[in-house]
């Protein structure tokens, strides 16, 4: 009895032993996630759909390249036109002389004298600077100054009172006259070495102390002041 009851509990506990076996190989087999045939369309739609908006933003990516590319190339036309038009305009102001310049070129001093023997100062006449500048200007000047007063179109030079004005500006005619100018050296001094200059006939009249430098480096001011056309239009 003993030994049947003994038997007994051994096959029962095997039977327990091996459908607890089984169950455990059972759970093991199993995947642990199990995706339904809808799930798997959905994935795969998913993957599709990430596919086309990757497409679609590539091609926005290289349409938007192609309108950087032509940005880019507007832009260096209009910085090249614009480039241009600055060397226009910078060649209009050094031509106008509404900038500073320096260049190679002659200084010529007139310094009036005192005559001692008649008690009378030396003085320089308006028509004396007029008849420099015109020398100056048939020897192919490109920038003439009188004493910093820069020389232009507009340019007056004529008697006020005791004093000569040249543009707005007053100066002593006994006092030295300083004239600068730009252009090659040896012409503009070679014009006033004719017997019919101005300055040969300054220097035949006497009173004047004159000199006649030559310099790689001549520097001449810009037109200070203001350009108003009130008249002029453009046609």
């Amino acid at each position: 009895m003993n030994n049947r009851s003994s038997q007994l509990w051994i096959g029962f506990i095997c039977v327990i032993l091996g459908f607890m076996v089984s169950y455990q190989l059972r759970y093991i087999k199993t995947p642990r996630y199990q995706y339904t045939t809808r799930q798997f369309e959905n994935l795969v739609k998913e993957t599709e759909d990430l596919k086309k908006q990757r497409d679609e933003l590539l091609i926005k990516t290289q349409e938007l390249q192609m309108k950087i590319d032509e940005i880019e190339k507007s832009v260096a036309s209009s910085n090249k036109v614009a480039s241009q038009m600055k060397e226009e305009l910078d060649q209009l102001r050094l031509l106008s002389g509404l900038t500073d310049v320096e260049g190679p070129g002659i200084e010529i001093t007139i310094t009036p004298v005192n005559d001692l023997s008649n008690k009378q100062a030396s003085q320089v006449y308006y028509k004396d600077l007029i008849d420099i500048v015109n020398e100056l200007n048939s020897a192919g000047a490109e920038a003439i100054s009188i004493n910093d007063e820069r020389f232009v179109g507009r340019t007056q030079i004529r008697q006020a009172g005791l004093s000569i004005k040249i543009n707005d500006s007053k100066f002593d005619p006994t006092q030295p006259f300083v004239i600068k100018a730009i252009g090659d050296p040896a012409i503009l001094e070679g014009a006033f070495k004719m017997p019919d200059s101005i300055i040969e006939i300054l220097k035949k009249i006497g009173g004047f102390e004159i000199k006649i430098v030559r310099s790689d480096k001549i520097k001449i001011l810009k037109y200070n002041k203001n350009l108003e056309y009130k008249y002029i239009q453009r046609k």
